[in-house]
């Protein structure tokens, strides 16, 4: 059933153990009191040059007025300018309450994980129950404020119980293999230490393969601990004393804050959840039965095998897109796709109205105007939808919207949103919605998603390309002044109509018209007003002339037409008309002086043996029947 009560959450890098605990903590508490969530999650921070800086598009897809509350992760933003923004829209734009899952400086009232004292109460343990002597502390330097404070709980421990702090005790290192070699060794140079209380599991694990292989026993010469429980601590041998993470009580406890807030009670400034000690192996205890590796090692060889096909799917999507043009095979081939995402009960590709559209400097180089035709700014295009294995067809919606309002209908999904952009362009986003609403986004999927951006900037490219050649072409065909074909167009077109006529037995017409008077209009009146009637000349050419036939002006005062299926009826009948339109021209004209002009034509039925010099043949004779006319007109005259 569709909960119409809903909460936005803005969190990045949700591929992450992390980010995926809080977010599935938040939605199964959320359904619990009869809400939907939507997360808008970005992949910030990565050193991806100025492609990245379209991460911001995140903020303009939600509906905030839609929203009865947000969750902010603020600490999952490595990008400290977009969480700068991300803060201050929601300050701006946002009447609904705000929690902010945060442990530094939070904006909003706040949740966050207490798992630093738990450092002191690792010391304790390795003091109390095991009567180690010396203990030293491996922190990380490239998270100095957490590693700051965990070593003050490891430094009051040892206070505590009377022991003190020698030089060689504590060492910060980077995360490798290298830096924490050099953490032992530094660590040696007091003699061996009994114990290691590490920064967290990866610290400990890397700390761990140093001391081995240096020939130590893990724990009976060297016990170390970690904390944040990972999955490679748990399964490393022997298993890691380690700290608890509870990142899915942490999303749990963020709605309920929530929800104290929607109901208009107050809740504290920062509410703690409290980690606790894992005790495992590494420590020296026997509290956990040591794990068969080849377990892990199996569930190790799936995931690189799958990251490896998903490598590859990557590489032959890519290559694919290379060759898309148009935005409906591009979804064709997105289509296939999408079906290989693990779990994905929905997927919605989402375009804006103007997601292809081309700067208005190129519209004015190559004198384009915008689609009449194209949607509000206000709409939103839902290109494709798959539903249930099930692809739905396409249709337009109002922003005041993420879905359309059917998709909403019997559904209590839980929806994901990425940006889609490239630079500066932002081009709309996906929907995302998993079985049972379990959450299993893979970092893979962000290599997919880079590829969907690079496809769609590329019809972007193409379009723009087009327009471009286009108008290079019509400079290169067109006569600058009256718009019809010069030298190079008609030549261009020749040939073609010429097979035309040969393949359909048809005639062929050459007209050759003279705008009388032109060098008396550009003595009387100016040049300015001898082109604007040779202007009036082209249009009036243009309103008599078929579709298929080709009208050129090469130079001067001549204007060239080669036709197809004439008979001298219907050629007599273009002449009338020109004149005709001349004729009305003049009447309501303002002008000083009158435009006229003067033709003739002649027709042949083109064989197997007629080529272009047989039309230029042609050409000369209508050539010689218009200075006949000519010649008429001025004796008349």
């Amino acid at each position: 059933m569709y909960h119409t009560k809903k909460i936005g959450v803005f969190i990045s890098h949700i591929f992450g153990f992390y980010q995926q605990s809080v977010c599935q903590g938040i939605i199964d508490k959320s359904l619990e009191y009869g809400y939907t969530t939507e997360f808008f999650t970005t992949m910030d921070g990565e050193d991806l040059g100025s492609y990245g800086i379209g991460e911001r598009s995140i903020l303009q897809i939600p509906n905030y007025q839609g929203l009865d509350g947000i969750i902010l992760a603020s600490e999952t933003y490595p990008s400290k300018e977009l969480k700068k923004q991300i803060i201050s829209t929601l300050k701006t734009k946002c009447t609904c309450p705000i929690i902010e899952i945060s442990s530094r400086e939070p904006h909003f009232p706040a949740v966050s994980i207490e798992n630093n004292s738990t450092a002191g109460e690792l010391t304790e343990h390795l003091i109390l129950e095991h009567g180690y002597k010396r203990i030293c502390y491996l922190g990380c330097s490239q998270d100095p404020f957490f590693s700051g404070q965990r070593e003050q709980y490891y430094r009051d421990a040892l206070k505590k119980h009377g022991r003190s702090v020698s030089s060689h005790d504590i060492y910060s290192s980077a995360y490798n293999s290298d830096a924490v070699a050099a953490a032992l060794e530094f660590f040696e140079k007091k003699g061996k230490p009994d114990a290691v209380v590490c920064y967290n599991d990866r610290m400990a694990l890397y700390f761990m393969r140093a001391a081995i292989s240096s020939g130590y026993q893990i724990p009976q010469d060297i016990a170390i601990t970690g904390c944040d429980d990972t999955a490679d601590g748990r399964n490393a041998t022997p298993t890691l004393t380690t700290v608890t993470f509870p990142c899915y009580e942490l999303g749990t406890t963020a709605f309920e804050e929530l929800l104290q807030l929607i109901q208009g009670k107050s809740v504290s400034a920062m509410t703690m959840i409290h980690a606790r000690p894992v005790i495992a192996n590494s420590c020296g205890c026997k509290s956990l039965p040591e794990i068969n590796p080849v377990f892990f090692a199996h569930t190790l060889n799936k995931r690189i095998m799958k990251l490896e096909e998903s490598i590859f799917n990557s590489m032959n999507m890519s290559a694919a897109a290379q060759h898309i043009s148009d935005i409906d095979d591009g979804v064709e081939l997105l289509e296939k796709y999408v079906h290989t995402i693990e779990h994905c009960k929905e997927f919605y590709l989402c375009l804006y109205s103007d997601w292809d559209c081309v700067s208005r400097h190129i519209l004015e180089i190559t004198e384009t105007e915008e689609s009449a035709d194209s949607l509000s700014s206000d709409t939103i295009l839902l290109k494709l939808a798959i539903k249930d294995g099930k692809r739905l067809p396409e249709c337009s919606f109002k922003k005041t919207s993420l879905l359309p309002e059917y998709l909403y209908k019997n559904s209590d999904s839980a929806y994901i949103y990425t940006p889609l952009f490239f630079e500066n362009k932002a081009f709309g986003y996906i929907a995302l919605a998993y079985e049972n609403n379990r959450i299993d986004y893979h970092f893979r999927l962000v290599h997919w998603l880079m590829d969907i951006n690079q496809m769609l900037q590329g019809i972007c490219e193409t379009k723009r390309i087009d327009l471009l050649v286009r108008r290079l072409e019509n400079i290169y065909m067109r006569d600058a002044l009256t718009g019809l074909y010069n030298k190079h167009g008609y030549h261009h077109s020749e040939e073609i109509l010429l097979n035309h006529a040969k393949s359909e037995g048809l005639s062929l017409t050459c007209f050759i018209f003279d705008l009388d008077g032109l060098k008396q209009i550009n003595d009387n009146f100016g040049h300015s007003e001898g082109d604007f009637a040779l202007q009036v000349m082209g249009h009036a050419l243009e309103n008599a002339i078929g579709e298929n036939d080709i009208c050129a002006r090469f130079s001067g005062d001549e204007f060239y037409l080669l036709t197809c299926g004439y008979t001298d009826e219907s050629a007599e009948e273009v002449i009338a008309n020109i004149q005709k339109y001349l004729d009305n021209y003049n009447r309501l004209s303002t002008k000083k002086y009158n435009i006229s002009v003067s033709g003739g034509y002649a027709s042949a039925m083109p064989d197997s043996n007629f080529y272009s010099e047989n039309i230029q043949e042609l050409f000369s004779k209508a050539d010689t029947n218009m200075y006949e006319t000519k010649k008429k007109k001025h004796v008349q005259s």
